[in-house]
């Protein structure tokens, strides 16, 4: 069973200890993951897509991002080459508004979020990285409303530099009808060898964050791995009790 632990922090950590040299930020929303991945790794290329127009207007006039040097692409990532519709969701764009986080490819159920379909260009990640360079060490940050399992399959020309995937996935189809669940994801990573390393919740929740690796590691990769992922656990741990004892005591 996975550690339940901060996934983030571990793919921050992680960043360093697979000396990763590009970074994608697939469903971007503002930006401010970009940042912090920017923050560990000084020198790599760092990706950020954000079909959301909204959104991508907001990013593209971020002075952080353009000085950090971070690529930011008006452009979806799935399994497929073209143009889609997206379903954009109202939202705050002055403002850190959750709502801007919940556009997707899929059209929610009309009773829960109104929608605004607007038309965008799709790509696939290998496509994106045709022309990369020979040695790259690609890492993906993914957190789309539904679609991690497309965004996946549209990368399985590169998922040979892949050396680290967080994403965000859903056991119930509580983005739309027929969407794709965790079960895909794993299965799809599994058959390409990576294995499950971490959770930032129990499986049992709707929503939360998984992180895969290579199965293959060398043995001083898997230990340093093991470290981060161990000491990260007992973090978790040891803040969950804190708040249970300041709870009691309230």
């Amino acid at each position: 069973m996975p550690v339940i632990l901060n996934t983030s922090r571990l793919f921050q950590q992680l960043l360093r200890v697979f000396r990763i040299d590009t970074v994608c930020d697939v469903g971007s929303r503002d930006g401010g993951d970009a940042i912090r991945f920017r923050t560990a790794l000084p020198d790599a290329r760092i990706v950020a897509f954000e079909p959301n127009p909204g959104n991508h207007d907001v990013m593209r006039n971020d002075q952080r991002l353009v000085q950090a040097g971070i690529e930011v692409h008006p452009v979806a990532v799935a399994e497929s080459d073209g143009v889609a519709q997206f379903f954009v969701v109202p939202a705050d764009y002055s403002t850190s508004d959750f709502q801007r986080g919940l556009s997707s490819l899929y059209q929610r159920p009309a009773e829960r979020d109104p929608q605004t379909p607007v038309s965008v260009r799709v790509t696939r990640l290998d496509t994106f990285f045709a022309h990369r360079p020979p040695q790259m060490r690609l890492a993906l940050w993914i957190d789309v409303e539904g679609k991690a399992c497309e965004v996946l399959e549209g990368a399985t020309g590169i998922l040979d530099t892949v050396h680290i995937i967080h994403v965000e996935v859903e056991t119930a189809p509580i983005i739309a009808p027929g969407q794709r669940l965790y079960a895909d994801v794993r299965a799809l990573l599994d058959a390409r060898g990576f294995v499950e390393i971490a959770a930032s919740r129990p499986h049992g929740i709707e929503q939360f964050n998984v992180v895969f690796i290579p199965r293959s590691l060398s043995s001083g990769l898997r230990l340093r791995v093991h470290w981060w992922v161990s000491l990260l656990g007992i973090r978790y741990l040891a803040s969950r009790v804190k708040n249970r004892l300041v709870g009691s005591q309230q």
